[in-house]
Formats: C-alpha cells, structure tokens, sequence
C-alpha cells in the first residue's frame, strides 16, 4: 500500500514539472527549473519501480549523472545566453524578429 503512495508521490512531481513548463516559458530559468523537476520525480519513480527489486544501482547511478550533466548543461547555456542578450527571456532566442 505504501508503494502505491510512493508511485503517486512521484507522478505528482512529475506532473507538476509539466504544468511549471506549460504555464512559466516567459523566462529560461524557469524552463531549467521545470526540466530539474522532470528529472527529480523520473528518478523517484524509477528507483521506487526498479531500484527497490533489484540489487544493482548502476542504473539509477546512470540516470542521476544524466540529470546532472543536464542541468550544469543548461546552467552554463543560460549565463552565457545572459552575457551575450541581457536577459533570459525566451522571446530574445528568436533569431528572425520581424
């Protein structure tokens, strides 16, 4: 019963992250923080799904190294966005203004 709990738990994050997405685009940064919550309730379901009836946790090691490579990634694309533009705005990533 308390798995269920859990596997709910972590589609409520994962959901959550999507609904962040969709209503905070205006700025990158929130985009960024949306993408970490994304990550955070994939890696919880996974380690509630596998981790817990297997013994190896190369996997999990695997997907965690992923999410952090992906937000140093993002981090890093969003100070040089902002030294190069001013702002993070999403409306100044677009290359054709009219």
């Amino acid at each position: 019963m308390a798995m269920s709990n859990e596997l709910l738990l972590s589609l409520y994050i994962y959901f959550s992250g999507i609904i962040i997405l969709i209503f905070q685009w205006k700025h990158i940064l929130n985009i960024l923080l949306s993408f970490e919550v994304l990550m955070l309730g994939v890696v919880f379901s996974f380690l509630l799904i596998w981790g817990l009836y297997s013994s190896e946790n190369n996997i999990m090691m695997i997907i965690v190294v992923f999410g952090v490579c992906e937000a140093s990634l993002g981090l890093s694309l969003l100070v040089s966005l902002i030294r190069s533009h001013g702002n993070d705005y999403v409306n100044s990533l677009m290359l054709y203004k009219l």
